[in-house]
């Protein structure tokens, strides 16, 4: 593996974190990792009180239309016509008008194991809906820690210039600048030292529909997207991962090494 100096062969390049599942987060210089993930990391969802499901943007891709950040940990959400809320009946009400649906914000860890809903054919939004039964007491998909490398986004970009792959298609939570090379040696199992903190790679990451929707700030939507990763990458890109060693992680912090455990 190529190493960007003689300390490490990876350096934390970018950090994410997504207050509210499927709007658009926040770009930090630290993250705060606990055993159950990003700390704040989809803390709180929209539920659709009809179904009974959290919405996700792989059914509601308007979601992506709205963004969330924590102020002293105190959520605010800003929607599509630029208004700020706070939790509270008024966000209830405004996201109500806005989905044309009963909806309401609720807070992961007081609502026990969710349950989402995706579109079953990306390229057609009125197909059937698949449901599935998430994490207990968080709105992640399945894993704690999502990780992409700079080398996946530069292949890509290099097998098809013609689209766009913007790192917001992908919503990890780290961005590791590293080579094609370094990225795909994160294989299930293998473990990464990065500042202080350690994880453990459990699989690669399954794409789906949310790569493909359009985005504020000139992200169009592109089907090209997720047909060119199923096709060449068995639809994956990046990794899960679980926090084996807690603690801060920030921009620059180098990973300093990669051991294969099984």
């Amino acid at each position: 593996m190529s190493a960007p100096n003689a300390e490490g062969f990876a350096r934390v390049s970018a950090l994410f974190r997504y207050p509210v599942k499927s709007m658009r987060g926040e770009a930090l210089d630290e993250l705060v990792l606990e055993g159950s993930g990003v700390r704040g990391d989809r803390a709180y969802g929209v539920l659709d009180v009809a179904s009974g499901t959290v919405l996700s943007a792989k059914r509601e891709g308007r979601l992506l239309e709205a963004s969330a950040r924590l102020e002293d940990e105190e959520l605010v959400v800003t929607l599509p016509d630029g208004r700020e809320y706070d939790p509270g009946p008024a966000l209830d009400e405004s996201l109500a008008r806005w989905l044309a649906r009963p909806v309401r914000l609720v807070e992961a860890a007081q609502f026990g194991a969710p349950v989402f809903q995706s579109i079953e054919d990306f390229e057609r939004d009125d197909s059937p809906l698949s449901s599935w039964e998430g994490v207990d007491s968080s709105f992640v998909d399945e894993s704690a820690l999502h990780v992409l490398s700079t080398g996946d986004l530069r292949r890509l970009d290099q097998e098809r210039p013609d689209l766009s792959w913007d790192v917001r298609r992908f919503r990890p939570n780290v961005v590791l600048d590293a080579d094609v090379e370094s990225a795909r040696a994160w294989s299930r199992g293998s473990r990464l030292v990065v500042g202080e903190v350690e994880f453990e790679v459990s699989k690669g990451c399954t794409r789906c529909v949310m790569t493909t929707r359009a985005q504020p700030e000139n992200l169009s939507r592109q089907l090209d997207v997720l047909r060119h990763v199923t096709a060449q990458h068995d639809r994956k890109v990046g990794v899960r991962a679980r926090v084996v060693r807690t603690g801060r992680l920030h921009v620059n912090d180098l990973a300093t090494a990669h051991v294969r455990t099984r």
